[in-house]
């Protein structure tokens, strides 16, 4: 045995040589096992998934801390609730609305806040539309978006909806980015199953048109199939035993790499056992020299999809950061799959007849090109540089869009009430920005509502902003008669409203003016009345100090002449004879 033969002849192809039919029984077995002691990959996607928002962005730490400030909620996941009518919104759909917010509000298992500003005809109109035919209320959902338990949320909250009888005329969606975010999942989910079979259309057709064999083309899809279901089944015995998370994003990407991959390497083995059998080895030397000029390959090119694939983890977007563990996991099965399952197809396959080209193979093509290379290196490298620079300068002009609504279906039902909603409001009513601001200091002062509007204002003069809303403006616009030049410029309306009615009460003051200077004029006629009887007083007072002085002295004569003529009137008294007198 040649050196060549030794290098040529490793272990792995020599087991598999001698036991090709127990590898390929072995990897059926391994599909067929993982595929059936747990649920298909959607299904374990969907019961496991990751949240898509990234936990050390600024707005959804920022959402977190509103929810534990306000004590509301407790997850980015946001739907709203919107209403719309043929005609006006009247008091029936008032009245339906009121009963839809009273089961929502029941529903404490899925839905953690009602922002009801409808139900309340003080902050009706910062939730209706302009023509008065829309209105909507936000519910802040138990379960971060995309995760399991938001989206068993967003369907709780579609069931309510559903099971609730609007009346005739009024229209009810559930609609935001949670539920966008569920409708996105569950059309990559359903449209897993096409994707995959059109791959495999348009592979099957291209391999026939390669290598004009049904034979060939059925054992390369067999494989692909084999190498496909262990992937998919081993990822998903992973996610159902919570080792990986996953999202619709990986799986699909799992499986297009799966299809890619195995496709490639089945092509990589067959095409190189077919050049060998063209060179005139036998078959199993064509299969040892296959094995070992291709098993390197499909090696080097399977870890460098692995690590690439697993790179994906350490970015800060979960939309990646999802699919690195998955797709690198699926991976390292597929060419796990390939250097094994592969090469035993091939040795089962030839000793039928099978998998041997149907045409002489030519490589004139290709030693041409290889010629040219190396006649003229620097020319067509300088062109290969041009055609490169071309393709590199339009990464400039290329922008980055994350709005989910511009992949999905138009027909899923967060689609129809984004376009319902955007027939009444902005297209940001549906998915607002929210601005914290936090204080160490009462914001209810009039101070800090100056503040607060001011914010509003300069946020509002932004290019791109179509409405502020704030508890200074709780309608997007400033509230009516609130601006201080306003205020002041209203201080004379009063006054001059006021001014007949101050006339006549300074009419009343001067007609009183007159009066009191009447009653001061008698005051004084009173007052000089008065001394003139004070005087006349004075003078009574003096004669009748002097008729007392005269009567003292007619009571002292008179008691005078009482003792003179008492001895005389009591001799007239006893004396008999002069009492008849």
């Amino acid at each position: 045995m040649s050196d060549t033969d030794t290098v040529t002849h490793s272990r792995v192809a020599r087991f598999i040589h001698r036991v090709p039919l127990l590898v390929v029984v072995a990897w059926l077995a391994l599909t067929v096992v993982v595929n059936v002691v747990v649920p298909q990959l959607e299904e374990v996607g969907k019961a496991h998934s990751v949240s898509l928002a990234a936990k050390d962005a600024q707005s959804y730490m920022a959402i977190k801390k509103q929810g534990a400030n306000f004590e509301q909620f407790d997850s980015d996941s946001m739907v709203m609730v919107l209403l719309e009518g043929d005609e006006p919104l009247g008091d029936q759909a008032r009245t339906y609305y009121h009963g839809l917010v009273e089961k929502l509000r029941a529903d404490t298992e899925h839905v953690e806040y009602v922002q009801d500003f409808w139900g309340d005809r003080i902050t009706a109109g910062g939730a209706q539309s302009m023509d008065d035919k829309a209105a909507y209320v936000q519910l802040n959902l138990v379960g971060d978006q995309g995760t399991t338990t938001g989206k068993e949320s967003v369907q709780s909250v579609r069931d309510i909806v559903d099971g609730s009888a609007p009346p005739p005329g009024l229209h009810v969606y559930v609609t935001g980015q949670a539920a966008l975010t569920m409708d996105m999942n569950d059309a990559g989910d359903e449209s897993m199953l096409k994707m995959t079979a059109i791959t495999f259309v348009v592979i099957t057709v291209m391999l026939l048109l390669i290598y004009r064999s049904i034979a060939t083309v059925l054992l390369i899809l067999f494989t692909v199939f084999v190498e496909l279901g262990a992937a998919r089944g081993i990822v998903a015995v992973l996610g159902h035993f919570e080792i990986m998370g996953l999202s619709t994003f990986a799986v699909s990407l799992l499986t297009s790499l799966a299809i890619a991959a195995g496709t490639d390497y089945a092509i990589f083995f067959i095409g190189r056992y077919q050049e060998a059998r063209a060179a005139g080895q036998d078959r199993i030397t064509a299969y040892f020299t296959t094995y070992h000029s291709v098993s390197h390959v499909v090696l080097g090119s399977g870890l460098t999809i692995a690590g690439a694939t697993f790179c994906l983890k350490f970015t800060r977007l979960p939309y990646f950061a999802s699919m690195g563990v998955p797709c690198a996991v699926g991976m390292l099965v597929v060419v796990a799959a390939a250097m094994t399952i592969t090469p035993a197809v091939l040795l089962l396959g030839t000793r039928f007849g099978l998998l041997e080209s149907k045409r002489k193979l030519s490589a004139r093509g290709w030693r041409r090109i290889g010629t040219a290379i190396v006649r003229w290196p620097g020319p067509i490298f300088v062109v290969t540089m041009i055609v490169a620079l071309i393709g590199i300068g339009v990464l400039p002009s290329y922008s980055v869009n994350y709005n989910d609504q511009y992949y999905i279906p138009k027909s899923l039902p967060s689609i129809q009430g984004y376009e319902a909603s955007y027939r009444h409001f902005s297209k940001a009513r549906m998915n607002p920005d929210i601005v914290l601001v936090e204080t160490d200091q009462d914001l209810r002062t009039p101070g800090n509502m100056l503040v607060l509007d001011r914010i509003a204002k300069n946020i509002f003069r932004l290019d791109g902003i179509d409405k502020v809303q704030s508890i200074t403006r709780p309608l997007g616009a400033p509230i009516d008669h609130s601006s201080v030049p306003f205020q002041l410029s209203m201080q004379s309306v009063p006054i001059t409203e006021n001014l007949d009615y101050l006339k006549g009460r300074m009419a009343d003051m001067l007609h009183m003016t007159d009066q009191l200077g009447s009653m001061i004029e008698i005051m004084e006629r009173m007052h000089a009345l008065m001394s003139e009887q004070a005087g006349v007083t004075h003078d009574m007072v003096g004669h009748t100090t002097e008729m007392k002085q005269v009567t003292d002295e007619m009571r002292d004569h008179m008691a005078d002449f009482d003792d003179f003529w008492r001895p005389m009137r009591n001799y007239f008294y006893w004396e008999p004879h002069c009492s008849g007198v």
